[in-house]
Protein backbone atom coordinates (compact mmCIF):
# COMPACT_ATOMS: atom_id res chain seq x y z
CA UNK A 1 0.00 0.00 0.00
CA UNK A 2 2.08 2.70 -1.52
CA UNK A 3 1.38 6.47 0.09
CA UNK A 4 1.24 9.25 -2.80
CA UNK A 5 0.42 12.72 -2.57
CA UNK A 6 -2.36 11.87 -4.70
CA UNK A 7 -4.26 10.91 -1.78
CA UNK A 8 -6.20 12.15 0.72
CA UNK A 9 -8.72 10.70 3.24
CA UNK A 10 -11.70 12.44 3.67
CA UNK A 11 -11.81 14.88 6.92
CA UNK A 12 -15.40 13.36 7.33
CA UNK A 13 -14.60 9.77 6.69
CA UNK A 14 -11.73 10.47 9.60
CA UNK A 15 -14.23 12.09 12.09
CA UNK A 16 -16.95 8.94 11.34
CA UNK A 17 -14.56 5.98 12.63
CA UNK A 18 -13.24 8.04 15.42
CA UNK A 19 -16.64 7.98 16.17
CA UNK A 20 -17.64 4.53 15.32
CA UNK A 21 -14.84 2.30 16.08
CA UNK A 22 -14.01 4.65 19.58
CA UNK A 23 -17.74 3.47 20.59
CA UNK A 24 -17.45 0.18 19.37
CA UNK A 25 -14.05 -0.98 21.23
CA UNK A 26 -14.37 0.99 24.36
CA UNK A 27 -17.89 -1.07 24.25
CA UNK A 28 -16.25 -4.54 23.98
CA UNK A 29 -13.40 -3.41 26.92
CA UNK A 30 -10.72 -3.68 23.82
CA UNK A 31 -7.39 -3.77 25.63
CA UNK A 32 -4.96 -2.90 22.70
CA UNK A 33 -4.65 -1.02 19.64
CA UNK A 34 -6.53 -0.88 16.27
CA UNK A 35 -5.25 0.83 12.98
CA UNK A 36 -7.21 1.04 9.92
CA UNK A 37 -5.31 2.24 6.77
CA UNK A 38 -6.22 3.09 3.12
CA UNK A 39 -3.82 3.00 0.33
CA UNK A 40 -0.87 3.17 3.00
CA UNK A 41 -1.93 5.55 4.52
CA UNK A 42 -3.80 5.66 8.12
CA UNK A 43 -6.91 6.52 8.93
CA UNK A 44 -7.60 5.53 12.54
CA UNK A 45 -5.16 4.39 14.66
CA UNK A 46 -6.05 4.34 18.78
CA UNK A 47 -4.70 2.34 21.89
CA UNK A 48 -6.66 1.56 24.80
CA UNK A 49 -6.19 0.40 28.06
CA UNK A 50 -2.64 -0.50 29.38
CA UNK A 51 0.40 -2.03 28.83
CA UNK A 52 1.13 -3.32 32.01
CA UNK A 53 -1.57 -3.70 34.37
CA UNK A 54 0.30 -4.32 37.43
CA UNK A 55 2.62 -1.10 37.37
CA UNK A 56 -0.08 0.79 35.30
CA UNK A 57 1.92 1.91 32.23
CA UNK A 58 -0.83 3.21 30.10
CA UNK A 59 -1.10 2.17 26.40
CA UNK A 60 -0.80 6.09 25.16
CA UNK A 61 2.05 6.31 22.78
CA UNK A 62 2.22 5.54 18.87
CA UNK A 63 5.16 3.19 19.53
CA UNK A 64 3.11 0.55 21.09
CA UNK A 65 4.89 -2.68 20.91
CA UNK A 66 3.21 -6.14 20.65
CA UNK A 67 4.52 -10.02 20.48
CA UNK A 68 2.56 -10.40 16.97
CA UNK A 69 2.50 -14.56 17.86
CA UNK A 70 1.69 -16.04 14.43
CA UNK A 71 0.67 -12.70 13.02
CA UNK A 72 5.17 -13.00 12.89
CA UNK A 73 5.54 -15.67 10.59
CA UNK A 74 5.02 -13.60 7.44
CA UNK A 75 8.59 -11.81 8.44
CA UNK A 76 9.89 -15.75 8.68
CA UNK A 77 8.44 -16.60 5.04
CA UNK A 78 9.90 -13.39 3.74
CA UNK A 79 12.97 -14.03 5.38
CA UNK A 80 13.49 -17.13 3.43
CA UNK A 81 12.28 -15.13 0.19
CA UNK A 82 15.01 -12.86 0.75
CA UNK A 83 17.76 -15.23 0.87
CA UNK A 84 15.64 -16.82 -2.42
CA UNK A 85 16.04 -13.86 -4.13
CA UNK A 86 19.86 -13.78 -3.69
CA UNK A 87 20.27 -17.44 -4.88
CA UNK A 88 21.49 -18.72 -1.79
CA UNK A 89 18.37 -21.55 -1.31
CA UNK A 90 15.85 -23.59 -3.63
CA UNK A 91 12.13 -23.46 -2.01
CA UNK A 92 12.33 -27.33 -3.68
CA UNK A 93 15.13 -27.92 -1.99
CA UNK A 94 15.39 -30.86 0.97
CA UNK A 95 15.57 -29.38 4.43
CA UNK A 96 18.43 -31.93 5.27
CA UNK A 97 20.24 -29.70 2.30
CA UNK A 98 20.60 -26.68 4.72
CA UNK A 99 20.97 -28.56 8.74
CA UNK A 100 22.57 -31.37 8.22
CA UNK A 101 21.22 -33.53 10.87
CA UNK A 102 17.69 -32.69 9.80
CA UNK A 103 16.17 -36.33 10.80
CA UNK A 104 13.64 -36.38 7.74
CA UNK A 105 14.93 -36.85 4.21
CA UNK A 106 11.53 -36.12 2.37
CA UNK A 107 10.80 -32.61 2.99
CA UNK A 108 11.11 -29.53 0.98
CA UNK A 109 11.30 -26.00 2.26
CA UNK A 110 8.07 -24.91 0.19
CA UNK A 111 6.42 -27.50 2.55
CA UNK A 112 7.90 -26.19 5.62
CA UNK A 113 6.47 -22.34 4.09
CA UNK A 114 3.16 -23.60 3.28
CA UNK A 115 2.48 -26.19 6.29
CA UNK A 116 2.37 -29.53 4.34
CA UNK A 117 5.37 -31.10 5.71
CA UNK A 118 3.72 -33.53 8.63
CA UNK A 119 5.88 -32.21 11.70
CA UNK A 120 4.50 -32.91 14.90
CA UNK A 121 4.50 -30.02 17.43
CA UNK A 122 7.32 -29.16 19.69
CA UNK A 123 6.19 -27.53 22.42
CA UNK A 124 4.81 -31.11 23.93
CA UNK A 125 8.77 -31.80 23.88
CA UNK A 126 10.13 -28.82 25.76
CA UNK A 127 6.96 -28.94 27.56
CA UNK A 128 7.96 -32.26 29.21
CA UNK A 129 11.49 -32.75 28.51
CA UNK A 130 13.82 -29.38 28.93
CA UNK A 131 15.50 -29.82 31.86
CA UNK A 132 17.73 -26.67 31.51
CA UNK A 133 18.04 -23.36 32.95
CA UNK A 134 18.81 -21.30 29.60
CA UNK A 135 16.17 -20.47 26.83
CA UNK A 136 16.14 -23.36 24.14
CA UNK A 137 17.24 -22.40 20.89
CA UNK A 138 16.95 -24.30 17.44
CA UNK A 139 19.05 -26.25 17.54
CA UNK A 140 17.65 -27.53 21.31
CA UNK A 141 14.62 -27.99 19.37
CA UNK A 142 16.10 -30.15 16.75
CA UNK A 143 17.96 -32.21 18.99
CA UNK A 144 15.10 -33.08 21.51
CA UNK A 145 12.96 -34.26 17.61
CA UNK A 146 15.79 -36.38 17.03
CA UNK A 147 16.17 -37.54 20.79
CA UNK A 148 12.54 -38.61 20.68
CA UNK A 149 12.20 -39.64 17.13
CA UNK A 150 9.08 -38.18 16.63
CA UNK A 151 7.10 -39.26 13.05
CA UNK A 152 5.67 -37.56 10.83
CA UNK A 153 1.88 -37.35 10.69
CA UNK A 154 1.51 -37.70 7.01
CA UNK A 155 3.77 -37.94 4.33
CA UNK A 156 4.96 -34.47 2.92
CA UNK A 157 2.50 -33.07 0.84
CA UNK A 158 -0.25 -34.79 1.36
CA UNK A 159 -2.14 -32.50 3.58
CA UNK A 160 -2.26 -29.33 4.63
CA UNK A 161 -1.98 -29.22 8.69
CA UNK A 162 -0.79 -25.74 10.46
CA UNK A 163 2.61 -26.09 11.93
CA UNK A 164 4.90 -24.37 14.52
CA UNK A 165 7.91 -26.04 14.45
CA UNK A 166 8.13 -26.05 10.46
CA UNK A 167 8.25 -22.40 10.64
CA UNK A 168 10.87 -22.56 13.68
CA UNK A 169 12.82 -24.51 11.45
CA UNK A 170 12.52 -22.21 8.59
CA UNK A 171 14.42 -19.62 10.89
CA UNK A 172 16.49 -22.27 11.84
CA UNK A 173 17.54 -22.68 7.91
CA UNK A 174 18.01 -18.79 7.88
CA UNK A 175 20.33 -18.91 10.41
CA UNK A 176 22.43 -22.14 9.10
CA UNK A 177 22.82 -19.80 5.19
CA UNK A 178 23.11 -16.38 6.57
CA UNK A 179 25.54 -17.29 9.62
CA UNK A 180 23.23 -14.89 11.98
CA UNK A 181 20.86 -15.65 14.90
CA UNK A 182 17.36 -15.07 13.24
CA UNK A 183 17.20 -12.09 15.52
CA UNK A 184 19.93 -10.72 13.94
CA UNK A 185 18.68 -11.25 10.57
CA UNK A 186 14.97 -9.78 10.69
CA UNK A 187 17.27 -6.82 12.33
CA UNK A 188 19.94 -6.30 9.64
CA UNK A 189 17.19 -7.84 6.35
CA UNK A 190 13.93 -6.23 7.13
CA UNK A 191 13.49 -3.78 10.21
CA UNK A 192 16.42 -1.68 9.64
CA UNK A 193 16.49 -1.10 5.83
CA UNK A 194 12.59 -0.31 6.35
CA UNK A 195 13.08 2.09 8.79
CA UNK A 196 10.58 -0.18 11.62
CA UNK A 197 12.51 1.10 14.54
CA UNK A 198 10.20 -0.72 17.16
CA UNK A 199 10.29 -4.38 15.50
CA UNK A 200 12.59 -7.22 16.70
CA UNK A 201 12.80 -10.32 17.42
CA UNK A 202 13.23 -12.00 21.06
CA UNK A 203 16.46 -13.87 21.13
CA UNK A 204 17.10 -16.60 23.15
CA UNK A 205 20.27 -15.29 24.48
CA UNK A 206 20.25 -11.27 25.21
CA UNK A 207 16.15 -12.08 25.93
CA UNK A 208 14.74 -8.32 24.86
CA UNK A 209 16.46 -5.57 23.57
CA UNK A 210 16.81 -2.19 25.60
CA UNK A 211 15.15 -0.64 28.39
CA UNK A 212 12.27 0.40 26.64
CA UNK A 213 13.35 3.99 26.87
CA UNK A 214 11.91 4.29 23.75
CA UNK A 215 9.43 2.43 23.26
CA UNK A 216 6.13 1.17 25.27
CA UNK A 217 6.22 -2.57 25.54
CA UNK A 218 2.48 -4.12 26.24
CA UNK A 219 2.97 -6.87 28.34
CA UNK A 220 0.99 -10.16 27.81
CA UNK A 221 -1.87 -10.62 30.51
CA UNK A 222 -4.35 -12.96 31.46
CA UNK A 223 -7.34 -12.64 33.53
CA UNK A 224 -6.79 -12.89 37.21
CA UNK A 225 -9.59 -12.17 39.29
CA UNK A 226 -11.01 -8.98 38.52
CA UNK A 227 -8.11 -7.64 36.77
CA UNK A 228 -4.67 -9.45 34.73
CA UNK A 229 -1.75 -10.46 35.54
CA UNK A 230 1.42 -10.46 33.30
CA UNK A 231 2.21 -13.89 31.31
CA UNK A 232 6.25 -14.49 32.52
CA UNK A 233 8.74 -15.29 29.75
CA UNK A 234 8.45 -19.53 29.66
CA UNK A 235 11.33 -22.23 27.66
CA UNK A 236 8.84 -22.04 24.43
CA UNK A 237 9.55 -18.11 24.15
CA UNK A 238 13.13 -19.47 22.71
CA UNK A 239 12.32 -20.65 19.48
CA UNK A 240 11.46 -18.34 17.32
CA UNK A 241 10.50 -18.15 13.39
CA UNK A 242 6.70 -19.05 14.51
CA UNK A 243 6.39 -16.71 16.92
CA UNK A 244 9.05 -14.06 18.57
CA UNK A 245 8.52 -11.10 16.55
CA UNK A 246 7.13 -7.88 18.53
CA UNK A 247 6.65 -5.08 16.59
CA UNK A 248 4.07 -1.62 16.46
CA UNK A 249 0.70 -1.12 14.41
CA UNK A 250 2.87 1.87 12.60
CA UNK A 251 5.80 -0.06 11.62
CA UNK A 252 3.22 -3.24 10.42
CA UNK A 253 2.37 -0.05 8.04
CA UNK A 254 5.76 0.34 6.84
CA UNK A 255 5.80 -3.62 6.63
CA UNK A 256 2.84 -3.25 4.29
CA UNK A 257 3.87 -0.64 2.01
CA UNK A 258 7.09 -2.43 1.13
CA UNK A 259 4.89 -5.66 0.51
CA UNK A 260 2.67 -3.36 -1.79
CA UNK A 261 5.94 -1.82 -3.73
CA UNK A 262 8.12 -4.76 -3.52
CA UNK A 263 10.83 -3.07 -1.86
CA UNK A 264 12.67 -6.50 -0.49
CA UNK A 265 11.37 -8.65 -3.01
CA UNK A 266 10.25 -8.75 -6.35
CA UNK A 267 6.73 -9.09 -7.76
CA UNK A 268 7.41 -12.35 -8.72
CA UNK A 269 8.63 -13.91 -5.58
CA UNK A 270 5.99 -11.72 -3.23
CA UNK A 271 3.09 -13.56 -5.60
CA UNK A 272 4.02 -17.05 -5.04
CA UNK A 273 3.87 -15.82 -0.77
CA UNK A 274 0.59 -15.04 -1.84
CA UNK A 275 -0.79 -18.03 -3.64
CA UNK A 276 -2.34 -20.50 -2.38
CA UNK A 277 -0.06 -23.81 -2.30
CA UNK A 278 -0.94 -26.99 -3.97
CA UNK A 279 -0.79 -30.80 -2.50
CA UNK A 280 0.27 -33.59 -4.49
CA UNK A 281 -3.05 -34.20 -5.44
CA UNK A 282 -3.60 -31.22 -6.64
CA UNK A 283 -5.99 -29.72 -4.17
CA UNK A 284 -5.37 -25.91 -3.38
CA UNK A 285 -5.27 -25.25 0.50
CA UNK A 286 -6.10 -21.31 1.84
CA UNK A 287 -2.15 -20.62 2.94
CA UNK A 288 0.60 -19.00 0.86
CA UNK A 289 4.03 -18.32 2.85
CA UNK A 290 2.99 -16.90 6.06
CA UNK A 291 -0.18 -15.85 4.87
CA UNK A 292 -3.82 -17.27 5.19
CA UNK A 293 -6.58 -16.45 2.14
CA UNK A 294 -9.92 -16.59 2.10
CA UNK A 295 -12.41 -15.33 -0.75
CA UNK A 296 -14.74 -11.95 0.47
CA UNK A 297 -16.97 -10.80 -2.46
CA UNK A 298 -15.03 -12.59 -4.96
CA UNK A 299 -11.72 -10.70 -3.65
CA UNK A 300 -9.01 -12.63 -2.36
CA UNK A 301 -8.08 -11.32 1.39
CA UNK A 302 -4.85 -11.81 2.88
CA UNK A 303 -4.52 -12.24 6.50
CA UNK A 304 -3.11 -13.98 9.71
CA UNK A 305 -4.19 -14.47 13.08
CA UNK A 306 -2.25 -14.24 16.43
CA UNK A 307 -2.68 -16.21 19.73
CA UNK A 308 0.17 -16.37 22.32
CA UNK A 309 0.65 -15.81 25.67
CA UNK A 310 -1.62 -12.95 26.68
CA UNK A 311 -1.51 -11.36 23.45
CA UNK A 312 -3.77 -11.89 20.60
CA UNK A 313 -3.37 -10.22 17.11
CA UNK A 314 -4.71 -9.88 13.76
CA UNK A 315 -3.52 -8.59 10.16
CA UNK A 316 -5.55 -8.23 7.59
CA UNK A 317 -4.87 -6.81 3.82
CA UNK A 318 -7.94 -6.17 2.47
CA UNK A 319 -9.62 -5.74 -0.82
CA UNK A 320 -9.41 -1.87 -1.77
CA UNK A 321 -5.93 -1.26 -0.57
CA UNK A 322 -7.28 -1.56 2.73
CA UNK A 323 -5.21 -2.83 5.84
CA UNK A 324 -6.90 -3.55 9.41
CA UNK A 325 -4.08 -4.37 12.51
CA UNK A 326 -5.90 -5.65 15.78
CA UNK A 327 -3.03 -6.13 18.43
CA UNK A 328 -4.40 -6.68 21.55
CA UNK A 329 -2.17 -8.02 24.98
CA UNK A 330 -4.36 -10.07 26.83
CA UNK A 331 -6.47 -13.28 26.71
CA UNK A 332 -9.55 -12.16 26.00
CA UNK A 333 -10.92 -12.87 22.89
CA UNK A 334 -10.96 -10.60 20.03
CA UNK A 335 -13.39 -13.07 17.97
CA UNK A 336 -15.43 -11.07 15.22
CA UNK A 337 -14.02 -7.74 15.85
CA UNK A 338 -12.57 -7.74 12.48
CA UNK A 339 -15.79 -8.01 10.94
CA UNK A 340 -17.57 -5.53 12.83
CA UNK A 341 -14.64 -3.12 11.63
CA UNK A 342 -15.67 -3.90 8.13
CA UNK A 343 -18.48 -3.36 8.48
CA UNK A 344 -18.41 0.15 9.81
CA UNK A 345 -16.22 0.66 7.17
CA UNK A 346 -18.21 -0.33 4.73
CA UNK A 347 -21.50 1.55 5.59
CA UNK A 348 -19.39 4.91 5.81
CA UNK A 349 -21.85 7.23 4.22
CA UNK A 350 -18.42 9.63 2.95
CA UNK A 351 -16.31 8.97 0.04
CA UNK A 352 -12.91 7.16 2.16
CA UNK A 353 -10.53 8.88 -0.46
CA UNK A 354 -10.79 11.83 -2.07
CA UNK A 355 -10.49 13.04 -5.80
CA UNK A 356 -6.90 14.09 -6.75
CA UNK A 357 -5.81 17.73 -6.91
CA UNK A 358 -5.95 19.28 -9.77
CA UNK A 359 -2.21 20.37 -10.05
CA UNK A 360 -0.97 16.47 -9.36
CA UNK A 361 -4.23 15.73 -12.38
CA UNK A 362 -2.30 18.14 -14.73
CA UNK A 363 1.06 16.25 -14.07
CA UNK A 364 -0.57 13.03 -14.56
CA UNK A 365 -0.97 14.35 -18.04
CA UNK A 366 2.06 15.91 -18.79
CA UNK A 367 3.86 12.40 -18.39
CA UNK A 368 0.57 10.72 -20.98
Amino acid sequence: MFTTSRVQLNPDYLDYLETELDHLLKRRYFNGTVMVAHNGTQAFNKSYGNANFRQRIPLDKKNNVYQLASVGKQFTAFSVLILYEKGLLELDDKVHTYIEDFPYDNITVRQLLNHTSGLQNYFYLIDNYWIHEHLPTHHDMLQLIKKHSLPLNFTPGRRFSYSNTGYAFLAMIVEKISGESFAEFTQNHIFNPLKMENSFVFDAQTGLPGDEKDYTLARGHQRWGRSFRVIPVDYIDGVSGDKGVFSSAEDLLIWDNALENNILVSQESKEMAFERARLRSGYAVNYGFGFRLRKQNNNDVLYHNGWWKGFRTAYLRLPDNTLLVILNNTNASINGLERQIQTIIARSPFKIIEEESEDLMAISHSMD
